[in-house]
């Protein structure tokens, strides 16, 4: 364990709880960080992580416990007075607005620092903000609108916005939480991110929140695991390990091998799915392949390959200019997601909260929105025979959900993937298109979703998937269609053995 000098102790949280109706958030949760330190925060979805690090930035207030912050007692009031103190979080979503410029964002709430007699100055505004960009190494004009940035642009913005704001508050130490910051960044983007942190560590206090274990084992100084609101371990890196943490925030080691490769069967003969040298040109071209049923087709590549657009074609999100998809071997032409539904394809977008759910309204409905048409009793919907089918799906996926009736947007990621799967499953698909199924998912929620396209697998259902990585694709599927600028560079076989990362990496780059 760390030996804590007293002169390193920044923030200590004593004792937190908190409830919610129905649920005990947490309890007697501790939690602290050293200065210049990157201290990880893991656990599975549910587990408190959010809840907790929402106390910390002042939009809740705890049940019980005390927050000390340099030695001192304090409570805040909202995330204003969190920033006062040099607490801030960059949520994964981010919080920049895309219609103003570099600057304008970079000193947003700020403004009267470069107003003089109530004449605001866009010259002093511009130098100020040139000069924080190049102390923080990133080159774009500060006064580009902020909607011509690339996420990780955006999201270094936010990093340099968050430590300046401290600054202004004369803050010697910021503490900067930072809610899966790597979810939408490519390999590269990644390794500079990181190389960022780490200098940015020289100056400040980061608390680094991930489902990526390997990530987190690789770049933090310390780990906290929490398990249903608890605290579960606390981990020097030396000693950390994926394998670790992975059984702290389950409770129990992992039976079997991750991906439940032991569960894999055999493809069966029928095929399903058929794309026939299909172009849409300048995004992919002359691709071909099958789906059996019961079979797992991953596609790998890097972003730009063109394999994001192969399943919008398939969903009807976009048409090919030339080539064929059959399904069940009738031709057919998809030009829109109805008719995709209408032939047993179903579609699990990337960004589930936003394309995958309706948020508001609650699990029962978005269980049966595909189905509302077949539920109907006259001009109502048949109410009970719709609670009926979302309990069953409840049961089936082992939903976590305090009622039917509890709006999509109250549950956690694992759980909104499973309801999203739902859908799908009461509409009978016979194909089924998943864009990353276990992006932003904790480790014990992904098992669950493994688990689950290893018995849609069984029941003959065909699955096209583009893993959160290459052991992600690897581990699930029957097939790997590898594609490089917009073409396929290899088909391989992962039926009877498993090809390595090393195998796909070859054709990726």
């Amino acid at each position: 364990m760390t030996v804590r000098i007293l002169s390193d102790l920044l923030l200590e949280m004593r004792g937190i709880c908190k409830s919610f109706p129905g649920v005990r958030a947490l309890d007697e949760v501790y939690f602290d960080v050293l200065r210049n330190e990157i201290v990880g925060l893991v656990g599975e979805n549910g587990a408190g992580k959010t809840t907790l690090m929402r106390i910390l930035c002042g939009i809740h207030r705890p049940d019980q416990g005390e927050i000390v912050l340099e030695g001192k007692k304090v409570s805040f009031k909202n995330p204003r007075d969190a920033r006062e103190h040099g607490i801030s979080m960059v949520f994964q979503e981010q919080s920049i607005l895309p219609n103003l410029t570099v600057a304008e964002n970079l000193f947003l709430g700020y403004e009267g620092f470069f107003s003089q007699r109530g004449i605001f100055s866009k010259r002093k505004i511009l130098a100020k903000a040139k000069e924080i960009l190049e102390e923080f190494g990133l080159t774009f004009d500060p006064d580009l609108p902020v909607h011509r940035l690339s996420f990780a642009e955006r999201q270094m913005l936010e990093i340099a916005r968050n430590i300046w704001s401290a600054q202004a508050s004369s803050v010697r130490t910021p503490i900067l939480i930072l809610d899966e910051p790597t979810t939408f960044l490519e390999e590269k983007e990644i390794e500079l991110f990181f190389a960022k942190l780490k200098e940015i560590r020289e100056r400040a206090s980061i608390v680094y929140i991930s489902h990526r274990l390997s990530e987190v084992v690789s770049l933090c100084d310390r780990i906290y695991v929490l398990k249903d609101g608890k605290n579960a371990g606390v981990f020097d890196r030396a000693e950390a390990s994926e394998e670790l943490l992975r059984s702290r925030m389950v409770g129990r080691k992992f039976e079997g091998e991750y991906y439940l490769t032991d569960m894999q069967g055999r493809p069966r003969d029928e095929v399903l799915l058929e794309v026939r040298n299909c172009t849409k040109r300048g995004k992919f071209y002359n691709v071909s392949f099958q789906v059996a049923k019961g079979e797992v087709v991953s596609i790998c590549g890097a972003v730009g390959s063109g394999k994001e657009e192969v399943c919008q074609m398939l969903f009807g999100l976009l048409k090919p200019d030339e080539g064929d998809i059959l399904v069940e071997g009738r031709k057919v032409i998809i030009n829109s997601p109805e008719e995709a539904v209408a032939l047993g394809i179903g579609f699990i977008p990337e960004d589930r909260r936003s394309e995958g759910l309706v948020l508001n309204l609650p699990v029962v409905e978005n269980v049966t929105l595909p189905i509302l048409e077949g539920l109907r009793k006259g001009a109502f919907v048949d109410s009970q025979k719709q609670m009926e089918i979302a309990e069953k799906m409840i049961h089936r996926l082992n939903i976590k959900t305090p009622s039917p009736r509890t709006p999509c947007a109250n549950l956690s990621g694992g759980n909104q993937q499973k309801v999203v799967l739902s859908k799908w499953l009461v509409s009978r698909v016979k194909v089924l298109v998943m864009l990353h199924p276990t992006r932003g998912i904790d480790v014990g929620a992904k098992q669950e979703i493994y688990r689950l396209i290893r018995d849609l697998s069984k029941q003959g259902i065909g699955m096209i998937i583009l893993g959160d990585s290459f052991e992600e694709d690897i581990g699930l599927a029957h097939k790997i269609l590898v594609m490089k600028d917009g073409r396929v560079q290899a088909v391989l076989d992962a039926t009877e053995s498993k090809p390595t990362p090393a195998d796909v990496l070859q054709y990726v780059v």
